[in-house]
């Protein structure tokens, strides 16, 4: 039996649950998806500290539930545990998650005036409220204060949030842990050399680098690292990492890039290993040395102004493919027996609003790269989708036959 139930509120729907299952599976933890509301998953798993969640990235914010209510009976919630760190002047927040706005408003509405009873209760007075916003996402609503809203008030540890989701009744649970937005920022914009038409966010850096599920001490790969955001993502995890680009400009500004980062979080211990050479040759660098685990975008596509014809976009996307396919064999060798690789393929969004790619799978499994198995994964590529973009990501995670 499980311990506890936790609310997470997801960033990347689908890619956030195989984060959230490689991630887990790291450490050998299990755990039991016992519920779904719009962006929160919620699950069973044993009780496990605030810092566990802090090496994810696809998940925004997370809840450990406290109580269950039938109906709306906010007023039977029991808020005895506010006594210990009730204070004057404190800050506070509500955010409740349903399938209809009334649900989510009404009992945000009743949740805050229960909460206000317990700290009268208890001689607590002036405290600040940090006021959430109602908007529907996707099927259902939420009136969230947002993750970012709370790590920029320091809710977490000068005050609390409460969650509220609804399915049967209303799971309750008090926010324990938030993404640090702040830091990823950080390590985006503050960092020596930046390209955004070359980079990926660092957020989905550590995503990518969580579903190869590379433990500390384990050696990484990127082949097309460009100026090393996987690569410095990988190392704040404590992975050793190795890249390798045919451009000596950005292995130069991957090299700047790693000493400022390793400097600037204190990181020791993590050898980084760069090169300049092609990635359907590693062996002229690796020789005959052996990865724990590959993680790359090999291509970006620029951004797009206007939706191109469909016949523009195969024309991209097939010049693209030719670079993933001639590395495929080169990656595969040089990756242990069941390592994973995840590799990011390019999406287009058309004229006639189709979305074009290119499949990796077939020419993948010819040299010994599998999709991965993944419970939360129904098929590849993960979509991760922006409407804003015309250009977009989808991800493969593939596994080294054993052999």
């Amino acid at each position: 039996m499980f311990a506890k139930r936790y609310i997470l509120t997801l960033a990347y729907g689908v890619l956030s649950e195989a984060e959230l299952e490689s991630y887990f599976a790291k450490y050998n933890l299990n755990y039991r998806v016992v519920g779904r509301m719009g962006r929160c998953l919620i699950i069973e798993t044993e009780q496990l500290s605030p810092r566990f969640w802090s090496g994810l990235a696809g998940v925004h914010k997370v809840a450990e539930v406290f109580s269950e209510l039938t109906g709306n009976a906010s007023d039977k919630l029991d808020l005895h545990f506010l006594a210990d760190s009730a204070t004057d002047k404190m800050k506070w927040a509500v955010s409740t998650y349903a399938a209809d706005e009334l649900s989510a408003q009404e009992f945000a509405e009743n949740l805050k005036e229960v909460i206000k009873e317990a700290f009268k209760s208890m001689g607590v007075a002036k405290t600040k409220i940090i006021r959430g916003e109602l908007s529907k996402i996707g099927p259902s609503w939420e009136y969230e204060v947002s993750s970012q809203q709370l790590q920029k008030e320091d809710i977490l540890r000068e005050g609390l949030e409460i969650s509220a989701v609804k399915l049967r009744g209303w799971l309750i649970g008090r926010t324990v842990w938030v993404v640090d937005h702040l830091g990823f920022r950080r390590r985006d914009l503050e960092r020596p050399i930046q390209d955004p038409k070359i980079t990926m966010p660092p957020k989905l850096a550590k995503v990518i680098v969580n579903l190869t599920g590379c433990k500390k001490g384990d050696v990484l790969l990127d082949p097309f690292c460009g100026l090393g955001t996987i690569l410095g993502e990988a190392a704040m995890n404590g992975v050793n990492v190795i890249g390798i680009d045919a451009d000596a400009k950005r292995v130069e500004g991957a090299h700047r890039n790693l000493n400022w980062l390793l400097e600037r979080y204190k990181i020791k211990g993590v050898r980084v290993e760069l090169h300049t050479g092609r990635a359907e040759r590693l062996d002229k660098i690796l020789k005959r040395r052996i990865v724990d685990a590959v993680a790359t975008e090999p291509i970006l596509l620029p951004p797009l102004r206007q939706p191109p014809p469909d016949q523009e976009a195969e024309n991209l996307l097939k010049r693209s493919s030719e670079t993933y396919y001639r590395c495929l064999p080169s990656i595969s060798k040089h990756l242990k027996s069941r390592g994973r690789a995840a590799i990011v393929v390019p999406c287009v969004r058309t004229r006639s609003r189709r979305m074009l790619s290119f499949d990796l799978s077939r020419e993948a499994e010819k040299v010994g790269l599998r999709p991965c198995t993944l419970f939360s994964i129904k098929e590849y590529p993960i979509l991760v989708e922006d409407p804003s973009q015309r250009v977009m990501r989808r991800i493969y995670v593939f596994e080294k036959e054993k052999g």
